[in-house]
């Protein structure tokens, strides 16, 4: 029942956050922030207290959750304090990195993936993180120092979205799988205006900071409501 009442209070949240911080940055956008971020947290959790089976799937999201609430806060400080952006840009990289760890990893398990499935979605994952930076010359991003970092993290994101993409189609499309792949489409699709914002020139407008954080948190709530679905 908890899960029922934290999922739409959560999206209400999070859909006020995502229209206040088309605004810019603030100690207040980052307090709702943070809240918003919880609440995909806490949808995770009580998700799996739903669906107590899935405990090992779901823990592992729950990690890669929290893992990214972080990864959301230092984000909002790199754009609150100047001074240390580069500090927490870098450590907002390395959070949401290990997130994807975990979400990976949660994915490999549940579906006992076989290596060399694992092994198609690593190469796919490095030859997307490639052509990313490859594309930066056309699309007039400039990622400069944070070059290396970008291509890793790429890599990692990429990894989630091949291994979701996998599981769907070895595991003939069930819903957990599905909703998985729409999210982690999501999350890619909300790196990618985001890396627009961070490294672009001139794509920092109120309209690009909304549909950044609009397909983060759908992407997000969609991973984490995965696990309710999820069938040992």
């Amino acid at each position: 029942m908890a899960y029922y009442i934290v999922l739409p209070f959560g999206l209400i949240v999070s859909l006020i956050f995502c229209i206040k911080r088309a605004g810019g940055f603030s100690i207040s956008n980052l307090m709702l922030k943070s809240v918003s971020s919880l609440c995909y947290l806490l949808t995770a959790v009580f998700a799996l207290i739903s669906n107590p089976s899935a405990h090992i799937f779901g823990s592992l999201i729950i990690f890669g959750g929290a893992l990214g609430l972080v990864g959301d806060i230092l984000l909002d400080l790199k754009g609150i304090y100047k001074k240390d952006e580069s500090s927490y840009l870098m450590g907002g990289f390395l959070f949401f990195l290990f997130g994807h760890i975990f979400y990976s990893a949660a994915i490999i398990f549940q579906t006992r993936m076989k290596y060399w499935i694992i092994i198609i979605c690593v190469i796919c994952s490095f030859i997307f993180s490639y052509l990313n930076l490859l594309s930066a010359k056309f699309t007039k991003v400039h990622f400069g120092a944070y070059r290396k970092i970008v291509f890793g993290y790429t890599v990692f994101l990429a990894f989630t979205l091949c291994l979701s993409i996998a599981a769907a189609i070895t595991n003939h499309f069930e819903k957990p799988y599905v909703i998985l792949v729409i999210g982690a489409a999501l999350f890619t699709l909300s790196d990618a205006i985001l890396s627009n914002t961070f490294f672009g020139r001139n794509k920092d407008s109120a309209m690009y900071f909304f549909t950044n954080h609009f397909c983060y948190y759908a992407g997000q709530y969609l991973i984490a409501a995965s696990t309710l679905f999820i069938n040992n």
